[in-house]
């Protein structure tokens, strides 16, 4: 009996695997002498647009449409020119799209999936920035496109946009900008090519971006819109949206704006303390006038060169400005009303409007006390004046200790001639008398005018103080206002898609 050998398993796999080969040779087309697979399919693509070119879409019949996936994802916001109003961005564009004509069984070319042909070789969708801003012919780097067996055309060009952006700087230095890219076929309409969300990313990818040491974005969304153009009236358009909403990192700007203007504020607020005479007064303001000037230089470097409104912070310096201004001329004219004040008293109804009401409402009745109710006066006593006084001194008075003196005067001057010594004695009287009366009218006079004087100074010190309290008023209203203003940009933004853009796992938190 003959005894059969049955074949081990190692046995049945190498004949089961050189019987595959075998079949997939024999179904596999030959390949040429020197190419391989892969060089086979990339010249059958090239030869494929060689007889009908780049320039025609891919699709089969004249009125079909081609459908096209548009996604952008952002690098790097590379910079934002507030002088020109001009966003640049480091961005990856992702295009895909189906091509018919050129598909292959792998089968056949030795399981090649896909080849990288250079995109000028193939047709490209024309997809333009339309709101570009760019003195440069080109923006895309060049890049393989990726050619999939089943037809698909997978595309990623590295580019550097420049578009134009609508700069609002009314709450400079946390302003919130919001800028938008628009893209779409610059020549095919809605019908020939229509444009889609790739994988459906109504947003701004930003699995990939490098955070930005000025702005961090706050949303990234994107929408889809079909618009007629005046150019084209009856045809229909496909663009995509995408907008990118950032704020300021306003840490720089707070120690070079915002610091230096509270302490200048602050210092303004001193400045009415000064007395209005002194020199100091009018050095100071004239210091912080110079110095809220420099400062709205220095935001002025950072803003368009025409903007539809002034910032905040800018109008600001400038009320704290006109402010200085206002008080620089209040200032001479206290000093001119204390020079006034030499040559004329205040006015009944004025002294009485600022002595009664003003000073008791802003609490200065302790500075024109003096001048309530009470006339001017002088140093002179109550009876009368110097020169009545010395008069009355050299009547006769019979109770007088100079009787004698004046008895003999009477008698001297009867006599004859009029000579002798107390002819003398009664002229030198006479100029003394004369000498005290003009003394005594310039210490009456002197006395008028130090005290006329001091009136004035005390209105300008009230009007000094009703100084003080409006600009107190107006820079607390301004701070009340630009306060909450400029705190609350971001609480009009939602990022509604920002941790999707991102890459974050929302569902699962």
């Amino acid at each position: 009996m003959v005894e059969m050998h049955l074949p081990s398993p190692v046995s049945l796999c190498l004949l089961l695997g050189t019987i595959s080969f075998l079949w997939q040779s024999s179904q596999a087309k030959p390949r040429r002498r020197g190419m391989s697979y892969e060089d086979m399919v990339v010249n059958k693509v090239v030869e494929s647009y060689k007889m009908r070119t780049v320039h025609s879409r891919p699709v089969l019949n004249y009125n079909d449409t081609l459908s096209v996936a548009f996604a952008i994802q952002l690098q790097q916001i590379m910079g934002l020119d507030e002088q020109n109003q001009v966003l640049t961005l480091n961005i990856w564009d992702q295009m895909a799209w189906d091509d018919h004509q050129i598909k292959w069984d792998e089968e056949e070319y030795g399981g090649v999936k896909d080849v990288r042909v250079p995109c000028h070789k193939i047709w490209t969708p024309d997809i333009k920035l339309y709101n570009y801003a760019d003195l440069r012919l080109e923006e895309h780097r060049d890049a393989l496109c990726v050619i999939s067996s089943d037809g698909g055309v997978y595309h990623v060009p590295q580019v550097v946009y420049r578009s134009s952006c609508d700069i609002d700087v009314y709450v400079f230095p946390f302003d919130v900008q919001n800028c938008t890219l628009k893209f779409g076929s610059w020549a095919f309409m809605g019908n020939e090519l229509d444009l889609k969300f790739f994988e459906d990313k109504n947003f701004i990818d930003m699995t990939q971006y490098l955070d930005s040491a000025s702005w961090f974005i706050i949303d990234c969304p994107a929408f889809r819109h079909v618009i007629n153009y005046t150019c084209c009236p009856d045809n229909t358009f496909v663009n995509l949206q995408y907008h990118l909403i950032f704020q300021r990192r306003s840490a720089l700007y707070n120690y070079i704006l915002i610091l230096p203007c509270i302490l200048l504020t602050s210092i303004t607020l001193i400045l009415f303390w000064i007395p209005p005479e002194s020199p100091a007064k009018t050095q100071l303001g004239l210091a912080i006038f110079i110095a809220f000037f420099v400062l709205l230089k220095l935001l002025e470097k950072n803003l368009p060169p025409g903007t539809r409104h002034m910032p905040l912070l800018g109008t600001y310096y400038c009320l704290n400005m006109i402010l200085i201004t206002l008080s620089s001329f209040l200032n001479v004219l206290i000093v001119d009303l204390t020079t006034h004040g030499l040559r004329t008293a205040t006015p009944p109804r004025v002294g009485k409007f600022f002595f009664t009401y003003l000073a008791k409402c802003l609490l200065m009745e302790d500075l024109v006390r003096p001048f309530v109710n009470r006339r001017v006066k002088t140093r002179t006593p109550k009876g009368g004046d110097l020169g009545n006084l010395e008069e009355n001194k050299w009547k006769h008075d019979p109770t007088a200790s100079n009787e004698a003196l004046a008895q003999l005067q009477r008698d001297q001057t009867m006599q004859q001639g009029g000579g002798g010594p107390l002819a003398e004695i009664e002229s030198k009287l006479n100029e003394l008398r004369e000498f005290m009366k003009l003394q005594q009218q310039r210490l009456k006079e002197r006395d008028q005018k130090e005290i006329v004087a001091k009136q004035w100074k005390a209105v300008a010190l009230i009007l000094d103080r009703i100084f003080f309290i409006i600009y107190l008023c107006i820079i607390t209203a301004s701070l009340c206002y630009t306060l909450p203003v400029l705190t609350s940009v971001r609480s009009h933004y939602n990022s509604t898609l920002l941790d999707k853009a991102r890459g974050i796992n929302t569902t699962a938190a």
